[in-house]
């Protein structure tokens, strides 16, 4: 499929994970011919990337053992690293920027600490990492016997962090008069329904959060601020029986809404499916679900008139042509080892 996903000043970038020269940073561009890559950069086990809100600089996490934090300027004119240094943990798996451009906040998931990374006028690491430190725990203990924060983003000035270990939703406030990890104060923590190992959430034109569930096999959503019974609570897939990939039982990942806000849709990782939910009413509906073609779909990027979704076991990137809002057919769209996080970036 060439042509109508890519605006003409983007590109994508795809975190292509795993351990060999060939794995890292890599960037694609779409033409008449179809599509382009080239590697940027060697990096052992890429897993996110975001962006800087005001900058052409992109930062990544990576490792597994030993956790890493990178940051690369991409323009028009230049294609470098600007930083790499360790996120003082194990295994961080995601990352974003405050607002104004200051803070990097990555995800240690192993070790339960958030990662604060100062960063500089340029979008480069300035002065030391500082950790803060997450506590709690829920009721699968393989899993989640400490918090095990897997995902964080901002809602306007607000922190909000997914916590699978604890089973529960942290929202922060940044204070940037004061310095290190107390820049971070927690406002108020929400618990989710035991078990449900939330992963990733998007927020809902409402106000609500919808949470995929890794742990529950569930999709949830609710406002904050509620209790654990507060949350709608439904099963995410059609399928029964054992799952096909990596495990046999079915462990979600991620989760993104349509553009107009009326679905979101959701990765259930071993079935290889994509769930789509009408989330327009307060209980949220499972409207279709399609074979991605792909193993273990990891990372999905929603765009005008279709999805695209990066298969990290079949080192493939697809894209899900849209009707009306729901996913209706698979076009394989190039294939790239170990494809597991896309990030669309805009070329000043």
């Amino acid at each position: 499929m060439s042509g109508g996903i890519l605006d003409n000043s983007e590109v994508l970038l795809v975190a292509s994970r795993g351990a060999a020269e060939e794995h890292g940073l890599w960037l694609w561009t779409e033409g008449e011919g179809g599509w382009t890559g080239r590697q940027i950069d060697t990096v052992r086990q890429l897993s996110s990337l975001t962006a800087h809100p005001k900058l052409p600089v992109v930062y990544g996490t990576a490792g597994v053992e030993e956790g890493w934090l990178y940051s690369w300027h991409i323009d028009a004119k230049r294609e470098e690293r600007l930083s790499a240094t360790l996120s003082m943990g194990v295994e961080p798996c995601d990352l974003t920027v405050d607002p104004s451009g200051r803070l990097l906040i990555a995800t240690n998931y192993t070790t339960s600490t958030l990662a604060l990374q100062p960063l500089g006028p340029d979008g480069a690491f300035d002065g030391p990492l500082s950790l803060f430190r997450l506590s709690g725990s829920g009721p699968e203990v393989a899993r989640q016997d400490d918090a095990h924060p897997h995902q964080a983003f901002f809602r306007d000035e607000t922190l909000i962090v997914i916590d699978l270990g604890a089973d529960c939703v942290r929202e922060f406030r940044l204070d940037f008069s004061k310095t290190g990890a107390e820049v971070l104060i927690e406002i108020r923590t929400t618990p989710v329904p035991p078990s449900t190992g939330p992963r990733h959430g998007v927020i809902l034109d409402d106000g609500r959060l919808a949470v995929s569930g890794e742990l529950g096999e569930n999709l949830i959503t609710g406002h904050l601020g509620g209790s654990a019974a507060d949350w709608a609570n439904i099963r995410s897939t059609l399928c029964t029986g054992p799952a096909k990939t990596r495990w046999e039982r079915n462990y979600p990942g991620d989760i993104r809404r349509s553009g107009d806000g009326r679905y979101v849709y959701f990765a259930n990782r071993s079935y290889d499916t994509l769930a789509t939910f009408d989330v327009t009413e307060a209980e949220p509906k499972l409207i279709a679900e399609l074979d991605t073609t792909v193993h273990w779909p990891q990372h999905i990027v929603v765009r005008r008139d279709c999805l695209m979704v990066a298969g990290w076991d079949s080192s493939r990137v697809v894209t899900l042509r849209l009707s009306d809002g729901i996913p209706q057919r698979v076009v394989p769209i190039f294939d790239c080892a170990g494809a597991g996080w896309l990030h669309i970036h805009q070329i000043p």
